[in-house]
């Protein structure tokens, strides 16, 4: 039987059995019975634990479940500010004030919706969906949150704009240069994205743009480059965080290393001190408009890499080069001109 006692200003019921023990405080008697009663029944059939569990989804806001998400996951990520700034920026929609247990496809499909209304790019939508959906699976399977599917599988993915692959020409290159040897920005904005109207230096984005080129390194492989790891005597710098995971070693032209000796002095030992990766999209993105060409970051490690198969390298050492796993993945990005070839096949006659 429950103890039903005045505890104070309150009724507390306390229920025990078969090693369960639970109690609970209401305002009147007849409520705390009920409880007991209630709990003792389902304590008789098996199903107390189940439905415990499952009150979790009415404790737990999806909010506080990207947070524990990010907590548990942000040593995994080859970048941890980038990813930190993600799930802030997810965090400060209306559905994560949303307990887990009124998420649903509708909601979700909604959110969907809303984020595409306001001009949201489908690749960065089904990103937001993308981290929700993995918040989600991570308590399913380590926070034994009783989830019983995830709603995000069931949502249709946003179409993605493709992306067309193309290289600049040397006008636009020169353009894409001058305008990034520039020292000041008309504006900047803050880790929220907010505008102010000041003028910022970014002393860096000559340098970074060459460097890219110039080592067919990613975007995140060069924010990580530290000065521990590059060899000016021998011309190599090893890349420790990777896409792939696995370490490589590569070649640096004086050109690229020239780019690295000219950079003052950082506090924490890397070239290019970037504290967030959508700190430097933007940035990059305004010099494109000033450039007026129609262009990506990634898209310098794919010129970088036609410049080198240009110069003689073999895809093999290409491939090295910039870490591509397959060649299939690398000849996505190869443009070999029918020139090249001509002239190649007059050496070899």
């Amino acid at each position: 039987m429950a103890h039903i006692r005045k505890h104070r200003k309150k009724w507390q019921a306390i229920v025990k059995r078969k090693n369960i023990r639970t109690q609970k405080s209401f305002l009147r008697k007849l409520d705390a019975s009920k409880w007991a009663y209630k709990v003792e029944a389902q304590i008789e059939t098996g199903s107390y634990l189940t439905i415990k569990k499952a009150e979790r989804l009415n404790e737990i806001k999806l909010g506080e479940l990207l947070g524990i998400f990010f907590d548990k996951t942000k040593r995994k990520s080859r970048n941890p500010v980038r990813f930190e700034y993600e799930i802030n920026h997810l965090k400060r929609f209306p559905i994560s004030n949303l307990y887990l247990s009124q998420l649903d496809t509708k909601i979700l499909a909604e959110f969907r919706d809303e984020r595409l209304e306001e001009g949201k790019a489908g690749s960065t939508v089904n990103k937001y969906l993308g981290l929700i959906s993995r918040a989600i699976n991570k308590g399913r399977r380590e926070l034994d949150i009783p989830v019983n599917f995830n709603p995000v599988s069931l949502v249709e993915k946003c179409e993605e704009k493709k992306e067309v692959d193309r290289s600049l020409d040397e006008e636009e290159w020169e353009r894409l240069i001058e305008c990034a040897s520039r020292t000041k920005f008309p504006f900047t904005k803050d880790h929220y994205g907010r505008i102010y109207k000041k003028r910022e230096a970014l002393y860096f984005m000559r340098q970074i743009i060459i460097f890219a080129r110039e080592t067919l390194m990613r975007q995140g492989e060069i924010f990580n480059l530290k000065k521990k790891d590059v060899d000016f005597l021998n011309g190599t710098a090893v890349i420790r965080k990777t896409k792939n995971n696995f370490p490589r070693k590569i070649g640096l032209s004086p050109l690229a290393m020239e780019q690295l000796q000219s950079l003052p002095p950082t506090f924490d030992g890397s070239y290019f001190p970037v504290k967030a990766r959508h700190s430097f999209d933007w940035k990059f993105n305004f010099i494109l408009r000033d450039a007026k060409v129609d262009f990506n970051f990634h898209q310098l490690r794919h010129m970088g890499a036609n410049d080198l198969i240009m110069s003689g390298w073999s895809i093999a050492e290409v491939q090295a080069q910039g870490g591509w796993k397959t060649l299939k993945a690398l000849q996505r990005y190869l443009h070999i001109q029918a020139e090249h070839l001509a002239r190649k096949l007059k050496e070899r006659g």
